[in-house]
């Protein structure tokens, strides 16, 4: 299975969540999203792991839902991955 990690940055990416979710959708992939900078306040709804790094969260006074990772975890989930994209 195909591990892809999507590293989101802007709280506006075109065409970011769509190609996400198509991706999602193939059981051949692994996705997860990981939410940084402005794009922390997202609410993706596609099926895959999805972490907020929780420096940015810290720093723009965001409380997420999702899985709160440091910077040593964002390096793990990078490469661990088979791709990274990001938007």
């Amino acid at each position: 299975m195909k591990r892809v990690l999507h590293i989101l940055k802007d709280i506006n990416p075109p065409e970011a969540l769509t190609v996400i979710a198509k991706q999602a959708e193939q059981p051949s992939q692994n996705i997860s999203i990981l939410l940084i900078q402005e794009a922390i306040t997202l609410k993706p709804t596609v099926a895959a792991k999805i972490y907020v790094l929780k420096e940015d969260a810290q720093k723009r006074g965001v409380a997420s839902g999702f899985k709160s990772i440091n910077y040593s975890k964002m390096l793990e989930l990078i490469f661990s991955s088979d791709s990274v994209v990001t938007w």
